[in-house]
């Protein structure tokens, strides 16, 4: 099996195990779920100005869940806008309530009016997640690249704690998290 098979194989079970869980999740315990920032991350981003959330598809963890308490701490959010099919995403300003378009592989995004910002923080969503930090994506490599072009953001995934797997195979562009929050735990990179 190659480490491409192995991923998509990953990407098959981690995203059942999500769907299971959330689907047995308790309602209020789901409801209350990522809407507060723990006190440790609320001191990792510090002084960072524009954190980038996403709009959650299907039973991913709500990060747009966290947009109320990163404005009381002062934040300016924006949300990924895919430009194209093959690995090309911006990020656009965003508010709780503003109108959202419908985008590329059923993602929403910020309309084209919208200012483009150049986060500090960027909140991803995981797929699988293991003790490394590594993070399994959607696959298309969007992430990846927004990473690179982001050097010194701040990389948080965003995960149900069932998402997280002993190992993620790892290709040489693949860029651990700083952290992963879930639901029960903020996960910080080893130094």
């Amino acid at each position: 099996m190659t480490e491409t098979d192995d991923k998509s194989a990953l990407r098959l079970s981690a995203r059942a195990a999500r769907a299971g869980f959330v689907a047995r999740l308790d309602p209020m315990a789901h409801r209350l779920a990522f809407r507060a920032l723990p006190t440790p991350l609320r001191a990792l981003l510090g002084d960072r100005q524009c954190v980038a959330l996403y709009v959650s598809m299907n039973d991913e963890a709500p990060a747009q869940r966290l947009a109320d308490a990163l404005i009381s701490d002062g934040k300016r959010l924006c949300l990924p806008r895919l430009v194209n099919r093959v690995g090309g995403m911006e990020f656009r300003a965003w508010e709780p309530g503003a109108a959202l378009e419908e985008g590329p592989f059923s993602t929403r995004h910020p309309e084209q009016s919208a200012e483009i910002c150049h986060p500090d923080a960027i909140i991803a969503p995981c797929v699988a997640f293991d003790s490394r930090l590594m993070r399994l994506g959607q696959g298309g490599g969007y992430y990846d690249r927004v990473f690179a072009r982001y050097p010194d953001a701040l990389r948080i995934g965003l995960a149900w704690s069932v998402q997280q797997i002993d190992h993620v195979p790892a290709d040489p562009w693949d860029v651990p998290m700083h952290l992963v929050l879930t639901e029960r735990s903020l996960t910080e990179a080893e130094e």
